[in-house]
């Protein structure tokens, strides 16, 4: 089955087909994506039930970071697409080019602040004493991640933007082998602990980089780029900037709150942050699925605008809805069955603490996978029509300004403890589903979108 979408099948063809044909490519990316905290999680926990605490501890930080990438993977898969389908390939590339001098720029940035400011990070987050030189060593190492990371997430925004989903997703599985040996090799060979893990995830991106770059010079497909050709253009820079900033900002806000969750889960312990991590880890399994739907979705929403066509994009909208309540009614069925198991891959002799824990938190996370659903659908829409200010709003609001809230309200009127932390998320997701629902149909969408 042929996988790529091309222009004429996004603006004319099956819409439920195409979306599944885009989706595909995009669950295979996620899933390996997903596989690189996986498997630092898997090795790690053979080391110690605190050291997976310590990796988890850095998540929300790193993912602080991580919301730049995603941010202007959002203007470029809109931006891009929006010329494509105006049938303007001269800016599609010339876009793309731009896009990756943004994205070395940023990651070089952020892995210098993450590293001169790692002592203050790392005490802000009141990190444990009894796993405080684990999550330090991981940390560091983790910090020159950005701009390989960087690379690979546009090359695949640039890629998808055009149908083609696949390029970038044969990169990461290769990076993701990579990431599989190298890890037991630096974790267990060379004795590096938790530094090890982190350093496999960073070499296993930068050795797929050149690849990444002869892909994108490659003139046979639908967009490629050249510094050559395209000098630097501020004008197009800072419009890619607008676009990417309320992406980046929402992603950003969003990171912060489980920055935050994660404060409020370690005061309850190493081995419920532990437990966390590993619930964490199961449920990002069961979420891919879903998730991809929306991620699909910019690619048709910026095409079929580009082509003025937006009652096509409201009706690639309903199908993603369709297609995201079928599959999570499945995921659901299966994951709360098949939880409970997954734990004793990452701890085969796990404590009956750490096990409820971890089955507890999976359980909560797969039974709102409509939600994740349906939200990464509403940001698809609003992302795809270049109002990622919408999006913003979404992701802040969904974690920063709904959840936590909850969280420390129920910390206090209630005897959930921890648990308080996981009712909160099933809340925080509905309102914000609703919410975004709502702009969905009040806000013009089809209509205001920054011009490229």
């Amino acid at each position: 089955m042929e996988l790529n979408v091309n222009r004429e099948e996004i603006l004319n063809g099956n819409i439920v087909k195409g979306l599944i044909k885009l989706a595909l490519p995009l669950m295979l990316l996620n899933l390996i994506n997903t596989l690189y905290s996986i498997v630092d999680t898997y090795f790690v926990a053979k080391i110690g039930e605190l050291q997976v605490g310590a990796i988890t501890l850095v998540s929300p930080i790193t993912g602080c970071g991580i919301a730049f990438s995603f941010g202007l993977s959002a203007a470029g898969v809109a931006m891009i697409a929006r010329s494509l389908g105006e049938n303007n390939n001269e800016k599609a590339n010339k876009i793309a080019t731009h896009l990756i001098i943004l994205a070395i720029s940023l990651g070089i940035i952020i892995t210098l602040t993450c590293v001169i400011f790692s002592s203050q990070f790392l005490g802000w987050l009141n990190t444990p004493s009894d796993i405080y030189e684990y999550t330090f060593d991981y940390y560091i190492a983790i910090s020159f991640d950005y701009v390989f990371l960087f690379l690979l997430t546009i090359y695949q925004a640039i890629r998808q933007s055009s149908g083609d989903s696949k390029s970038g997703a044969r990169i990461n599985i290769i990076a993701s082998l990579l990431n599989c040996v190298l890890d037991p090799l630096f974790i267990f060979v060379f004795k590096m602990g938790t530094f090890g893990a982190a350093l496999a995830t960073v070499l296993s991106k930068a050795l797929m980089c050149p690849f990444v770059f002869k892909g994108l010079y490659d003139q046979s497909n639908p967009v490629s780029i050249s510094f050559k050709d395209y000098k630097i253009d501020f004008k197009l820079m800072l419009n890619i900037i607008r676009v990417s900033i309320p992406a980046s900002l929402g992603h950003l806000l969003s990171s912060f709150g489980f920055v935050l969750m994660s404060r409020e889960i370690v005061s309850y312990g190493s081995i419920v942050m532990s437990g966390y991590g590993i619930g964490s880890s199961i449920s990002s399994i069961f979420y891919i699925p879903v998730d991809t739907v929306g991620l699909s979705l910019p690619t048709y929403i910026g095409q079929n605008l580009g082509a003025n066509n937006p009652k096509r994009a409201k009706q690639c909208y309903s199908s993603a809805i369709k297609i995201v309540l079928i599959i999570s009614l499945v995921t659901i069925i299966i994951g709360l069955n098949t939880c409970k198991y997954f734990v004793f891959l990452f701890i085969k002799d796990a404590s009956d603490e750490l096990l409820k824990i971890a089955v507890e938190y999976a359980s909560f996370c797969i039974a709102t996978s409509f939600f994740m659903g349906w939200f990464n659908s509403l940001c698809g829409v609003f992302d795809g029509s270049t109002n990622t200010k919408i999006s913003m709003v979404l992701s802040a609001a969904r974690i920063l300004f709904i959840r936590m809230p909850i969280v420390y309200l129920l910390a206090r009127v209630t005897n959930l403890q921890y648990t308080g932390i996981w009712v909160s998320m099933i809340i925080s997701n509905f309102i914000t589903c609703s919410i975004g629902q709502i702009l969905y149909f009040k806000y013009p969408w089809d209509k205001k979108a920054i011009k490229v």
